[in-house]
């Protein structure tokens, strides 16, 4: 009886610290969104050379350009 009440103890604990784990880390990061679009070849291959040229990524780059289309109280956070 006893390997059943420590298992369950340690079952217990780990969901705990799970739960606390799990709670601490969203809390760190900043939600960001999930966006999938589909692009024009040609403005597709446009973006990558600019980006390229400022020697950052796709992603980057159209989040930036997003970015300078706000007013600029409006700005957000940096591309990752």
């Amino acid at each position: 009886m006893s390997t059943t009440v420590a298992t369950l103890i340690g079952m217990i604990f780990g969901l705990m610290t799970g739960t606390v784990l799990a709670g601490l880390a969203l809390m760190e990061h900043p939600r960001r969104w999930t966006v999938s679009l589909r692009l024009p070849e040609e403005l597709h291959r446009r973006l990558s050379e600019e980006a390229a040229d400022h020697m950052c990524s796709l992603k980057a780059e159209i989040i930036n350009r997003l970015q300078a289309s706000l007013p600029d109280g409006d700005q957000v956070v940096d591309a990752p």
